[in-house]
């Protein structure tokens, strides 16, 4: 897991050939014209979740990893709380789901705190929570990067 902020994207360029458009993508979101959707940037190989949701109870928010895909986690509008937990401290609520790159867990683990203009890189195999509310449900604008690992 990393967690820094965008003007220090470029530390990590070297962690993946495809990290520097990534970034490059985040870097760009305007907050006006908010890229909703499924974003292709390369095909199967690097895509940008754009969401305006609202944020959830802790509860109601799942741990999981993923596989084949590195998250990176950037809160455009808004705010949310996320969550890291070492997978000793979890069980295995859903089996890995290939179409969804995903496993689901149950457990406990650790708020993380990210600065303004923050990212989260989750790596594969990293267990996590997120949009999670701050004190009450409100609508957040976030980008989570998928960018395949194979």
């Amino acid at each position: 897991m990393i967690i820094d902020t965008l003007e220090n994207a470029s530390r990590y360029f070297m962690l993946h050939p495809s990290l520097e458009q990534a970034f490059d993508f985040l870097e760009n979101i305007d907050d006006e014209d908010f890229p909703e959707g499924k974003n292709e940037l390369v095909a199967d190989h690097l895509f940008v979740n754009g969401m305006i949701r609202d944020t959830k109870n802790y509860e109601d928010s799942i741990w999981e990893s993923h596989d084949k895909f590195m998250d990176i986690h950037f809160l455009a509008d808004g705010e949310e709380r996320i969550f890291y937990a070492d997978g000793s401290e979890m069980k295995i609520a859903q089996p890995y789901n290939a179409e969804k790159d995903m496993t689901v867990y149950e457990g406990n683990g650790v708020e993380i705190f990210v600065p303004d203009n923050g990212f989260v890189i989750f790596f594969p195999g990293e267990i996590h929570k997120a949009m999670v509310h701050t004190g009450t449900i409100k609508k957040i604008k976030k980008a989570v990067v998928k960018l395949g690992m194979e």
